[in-house]
């Protein structure tokens, strides 16, 4: 990507709004603009524009005479996102419109965005360093209000800042190790052993800590998976129609009193008060059927479903009621058809009873769902999971690096070996932090984003 042309994107989702967004940046923004942004009578020339302004107007719309009404944010100078000159034109949220007045912007000057090209240039500027350009990509994909939060606390800087301050430390005891290499037939002591490891022990336990805040998460932009699981008639494909209606979906499973009806498994994606996820329907488990037939490898897609899910919705029928152990917040009962039992059934913390055909249940089924995915979540750790996937290994090199020269510590003439060691850890924690990268890591991180980010 050329950093020296001025690029432009649309900015707000493909569907219609009220409002939608132009974003262009780059060194020829005024001159794009002037070419097809109309300010009104009184505002202000862009040109004689120092500091960041608002200024209304009209764009043109493509190769047409037309023009629609449009705010322009200007940022003229270097305090802009990409430390370029950069401007959004906040106009009507049609998407024939947008595409139009793109059209015109390109025209102007500007070349159409690559995905993440914005993100990148304030990268590549300084304004971000490369965790919180991963933020910004954890922001865009949070499936929920905690996901939202881990990605604005990193956005602030809550990974990248321990560890940068880690570094410059390292650094300092770096050059008082090298200093004393230069000094090595003088009697001169710029750090003592016992400090150096000291030091070096605080700095290993800042690189652990980084570790376990990561966790184990590797992935980020796939939704969480509920999986509806339970014998053949138990009522799975009428509650999975019940939750998507309930969402607003329009993906339906085929209901039939027959069993066996669901040979495939069908997914649809929902909003459960804020938590986007996946919920899939999966025929019914029957260990009866031949081993050859339509209905085994029916089957054998619903558990490769089960072992593939967050949460595991194991429907029965509230007519069988039994006692259930408390389960993990990766399971969930789910007793469905409770209309048909003949007492009532009380619900806990491990199951919920419903009736897809009254609807009695079926708000408490969303709500379990949801705060058991919410679990899963807190469990598997609080770090935006793109940079666990790429930090890790680096973090443990650098661990093992710091923990040899510990180790070192507690012999004597060692101070080059040391050394040597600190070396390795900084450049592993400079990889982390993006001060340390090359391009297919850069390829890799923004082709995840959108374009217009």
């Amino acid at each position: 990507m050329d950093t020296s042309d001025t690029i432009a994107a649309i900015a707000t989702a493909a569907s219609g709004a009220a409002r939608g967004m132009i974003r262009i940046s780059g060194p020829s923004v005024l001159d794009c603009l002037s070419q097809c942004f109309v300010a009104n009578e009184g505002e202000k020339d862009l040109a004689a524009i120092d500091v960041p302004s608002v200024v209304e107007g009209s764009i043109h719309l493509g190769d047409r005479s037309e023009k629609i009404p449009c705010d322009l944010f200007l940022w003229p100078s270097a305090k802009s996102y990409t430390r370029q000159p950069t401007a959004e034109l906040h106009t009507l949220g049609s998407p024939p419109l947008l595409e139009a007045a793109m059209q015109s912007v390109c025209q102007c000057g500007a070349r159409a965005a690559e995905p993440g090209e914005f993100t990148l240039r304030a990268f590549l500027a300084g304004r971000l360093d490369l965790t919180q350009a991963e933020a910004v990509l954890g922001v865009i994909n949070a499936r929920g209000q905690e996901d939202l939060d881990t990605a604005l606390a990193q956005l602030a800087g809550g990974l990248s800042g321990p560890l940068l301050k880690l570094r410059e430390q390292l650094l300092q005891i770096l050059a008082e190790l090298e200093a004393g290499l230069d000094f090595a037939d003088e009697d001169i002591e710029f750090i003592s052993q016992e400090n150096l490891g000291r030091i070096l022990g605080e700095a290993r336990q800042t690189v652990l800590a980084a570790l376990e805040q990561m966790g184990n998460r590797t992935e980020t932009t796939d939704l969480p998976r509920v999986v509806f699981l339970g014998p053949p008639n138990v009522g799975k494909s009428s509650l999975f129609n019940a939750l998507v209606d309930s969402c607003g979906s329009t993906t339906r499973s085929i209901v039939s009193s027959r069993s066996g009806t669901t040979r495939d498994y069908v997914t649809a994606v929902v909003d459960l008060d804020g938590m986007v996820c996946e919920l899939i329907d999966t025929a019914g488990q029957d260990d009866s059927v031949a081993a050859e037939s339509i209905a085994h490898a029916a089957q054998s897609m619903s558990n490769e479903q089960r072992d593939q899910a967050t949460l595991r919705v194991q429907c029965l029928p509230a007519s069988e009621v039994r006692s259930i152990d408390r389960l993990e917040p990766s399971q969930l009962v789910a007793f469905t058809k409770s209309d048909l039992a003949e007492t009532d059934l009380v619900a806990n913390d491990s199951t919920v009873a419903c009736s897809s055909l009254t609807g009695a249940g079926i708000d408490a089924v969303r709500a379990q769902i949801r705060q058991r995915l919410e679990q899963v979540a807190q469990r598997e750790g609080n770090s935006v999971a793109i940079t666990a996937a790429r930090c890790a290994e680096s973090l443990h090199h650098a661990n093992a690096s710091l923990e040899r020269a510990i180790g070192l510590c507690e012999q004597s003439g060692v101070e080059e070996l040391v050394a040597a060691e600190v070396r390795i850890a900084l450049l592993d924690l400079g990889r982390v932090v993006g001060a340390v990268y090359t391009e297919d890591v850069l390829d890799r991180i923004f082709s995840q984003f959108c374009i217009g980010k």
